[in-house]
């Protein structure tokens, strides 16, 4: 991803988005995808408030206390599928 430009951001020219308020309307191929993307940025690549701030736009989990833990959690909800109720259904990989 591009560190010129904020992780939000980046995300969105990753998936393709025209414009960042797209990047909450990608399907959940488009989702997985990005999760996999995100497994090759380095937690260091955006500070601890972009991480949770991606965390939080994207997914609307709670801010966590690390940028890798931030990380991890977002590529945990963005790799699930959004079918409400999947994850106690059919214990899904994130806990």
């Amino acid at each position: 991803m591009d560190a010129n430009i904020s992780l939000l951001d980046a995300m969105a020219v990753q998936a393709g988005c025209e414009f960042l308020s797209d990047l909450r309307y990608i399907d959940d191929l488009q989702r997985l995808r990005l999760a996999r993307a995100l497994e090759k940025v380095s937690p260091q690549s955006g500070t601890l408030f972009e991480w949770n701030d991606a965390l939080e736009y994207l997914t609307g989990e709670p801010h966590q206390p690390t940028p890798e833990a931030a990380k991890e959690r977002l590529m945990c909800s963005l790799a699930a599928p959004r079918t409400k109720g999947w994850q106690e259904e059919k214990g899904g990989i994130c806990t």
